[in-house]
This record gives C-alpha cells, structure tokens and sequence, in this order.
C-alpha cells in the first residue's frame, strides 16, 4: 500500500513540479505524507484533497496574521507619529502660548494664529499638529 502511495505521490508531485517553486513543492509533499500517516487509509487523491483543504486553511490563517500584524504596525506607526507631534508642539508652546495671551478671547489656537497673522507651518507645525495641539490645550489629547 505504501508503495502504491508512493507512486501516486511521485506521479502528482511530477505534475506540479514545474508550477511551484521547490520550497513549496517540499511543503507539499511534507503534508502529504504527513495525512497519509494520519490516514493510511485513504487514496492518494483523497490525501491529496484534504491537504489542500488543510493547505488553503493555513493560507487563510496566514493572511489573518498578516492582516493583524500590518494593523499592528499601523498602530506603532500611528502612536510614534502622534509622540513626534506632540514633541514639535512641546517645542512650540512658547510661541503658542504668547499668541493666545495675546489675542485672549478667541475659541481656539487656529483662530489666535489667523488674527496674529501667523500660519501653523510657520510655527513648524503641521495642520495635524495644529488640531492635537487643540485637542492637547482643551484638555482632550489623551
């Protein structure tokens, strides 16, 4: 029987040999033996069906992972990016600080800015770190 198996690997793995690069055709032919110790009592091509069940299950489980970890370095991205904003703030609050004793009474840092004449980027801040920097002084930046 386990010759019979065998030949039937061979023979499928010879059909394939040309379409999957050897790193995946040894993949292959290490999930198929493996179901076939599992399941010695199946045909080669029932053993071949359920690897490739087994195969796209670990494709799909894959793709989760990927999927998790790319959110995960968005994530990182997304927080290194908010710290480097609140620095440059952090750098600027001076300035901030004397435009808004200067034109008391306005609702916010934008409005203080466009009275004094004075632009975020000329501060060096973008207009993302014009709206942290609001958030931050309204006491919402957290």
């Amino acid at each position: 029987m386990a010759d019979q198996f065998d030949a039937q690997l061979d023979k499928a793995l010879d059909n394939v040999r040309d379409m999957l690069p050897e790193s995946a055709l040894l993949r292959l032919e290490a999930k198929l033996r493996q179901m076939h110790a599992e399941r010695p009592d199946l045909e080669g091509r029932e053993v071949a069906n359920l690897a490739f069940d087994v195969l796209e299950g670990e494709k799909v489980d894959a793709r989760l992972a990927m999927e998790e970890a790319r959110a995960r370095v968005d994530e990182a991205a997304s927080a290194e990016a908010r710290l480097a904003s609140m620095q440059r703030i952090a750098e600027r609050s001076a300035e901030l600080d004397a435009v808004e004793a200067r034109y008391p009474g306005r609702a916010t840092i934008a409005e203080a800015l466009a009275d004094a004449g004075i632009s975020w980027a000329y501060l060096g801040l973008s207009e993302e770190d014009g709206v942290l920097a609001e958030e931050i002084r309204r006491g919402f930046g957290k």
